[in-house]
């Protein structure tokens, strides 16, 4: 018997990302509803096989895009994503009511919708968490258009930014939300967030080539970091520019273990860091980015 202990949750997400009055997941011998059925809405029903399938509605018809939507989580609940959430196998769309693979792993409208209901996820989780996101991405970026990254790369940190904390999803709000300092232990606990991202990514074949940055933003220049105590150019620049930007955003806006800092404090902190905890260079980019933001303000 599958034991798909996401699948409610998973099925609230879509529901309110889509808009929908009404879904209804049959799977095997696991069935949810969620909404209330209206007769004058616009219905489609997506089968899996002839025991299982999706039906949704709402007022407006479904777009195709939605459509491609509902089809990607048929796909995840295929394959048992939301039964282990860790499978490494290859993961074709091979039979999705026609659907190539290639047009859809590369459309990168696709990309972007799981990015949102990723998102949402973390939203309804954590609204700090999803601010500090956004604001993550917001320095990533600007890091890297300093860096001369390519545009494909820059979109990838961008993606990997704001999903860089997805894993904290797993992580209890007692210890999240804490305001004193956290024992050992429930550090021990918060360090397994980039691990438990990473598997969240690695699910979704758009979103797996970001899964590392999010595995290694926690890794230091000096090889203090964690999880696995990279060292140097030995960690993706990708990442290390998370890194520096996760930092940045952190010490700015403070948080219930942190106090904030003013700029000036920030800057002079970096410097202390420098080829440290973040590889120079980056650190350079960073203080021109501060300085200049501080001059516009």
């Amino acid at each position: 018997m599958n034991n798909y202990k996401d699948l409610e949750t998973e099925v609230n997400i879509l529901k309110d990302f889509l808009k929908l009055d009404y879904i209804f997941v049959s799977f095997n011998d696991k069935a949810v509803a969620v909404g209330n059925k209206d007769d004058n809405s616009n219905n489609l029903k997506l089968n899996f096989n002839e025991y299982s399938y999706i039906e949704v509605s709402r007022k407006e018809k479904i777009s195709e895009n939605d459509t491609n939507i509902l089809k990607f989580f048929i796909y995840r609940l295929q394959k048992g994503y939301l039964e282990n959430g860790d499978s490494d196998a290859y993961y074709s769309f091979n039979g999705l009511n026609g659907v190539k693979d290639e047009i859809y792993l590369t459309n990168k409208k696709l990309k972007d919708e799981i990015a949102k209901i990723l998102l949402k996820t973390i939203e309804t989780k954590d609204i700090e968490t999803y601010e500090h996101s956004k604001g993550v991405s917001y320095y990533s970026k600007k890091i890297s258009e300093k860096y001369n990254l390519n545009s494909d790369q820059i979109e990838d940190i961008e993606y990997a930014s704001l999903l860089h904390d997805i894993g904290k999803i797993a992580i209890k709000e007692n210890i999240l939300y804490k305001p004193t300092k956290l024992r050992e232990d429930e550090f021990e606990l918060v360090k397994k967030h980039p691990e438990i991202g990473y598997k969240i990514l690695s699910t979704s074949e758009p979103l797996r080539n970001i899964a590392n940055f999010v595995l290694l933003h926690h890794e230091w220049y000096n090889g203090m970091g964690y999880p696995y105590g990279l060292k140097g150019d030995n960690i993706p620049i990708d990442a290390q520019i998370i890194s520096i930007a996760d930092f940045i955003e952190t010490s700015l806006q403070g948080r219930n273990y942190l106090e904030r800092k003013e700029t000036e404090d920030l800057i002079n902190e970096l410097k202390k860091l420098k080829n440290i905890k973040f590889k120079g260079e980056l650190v350079d980019k960073a203080i021109e980015i501060l300085k200049e933001k501080e001059k516009n303000v």
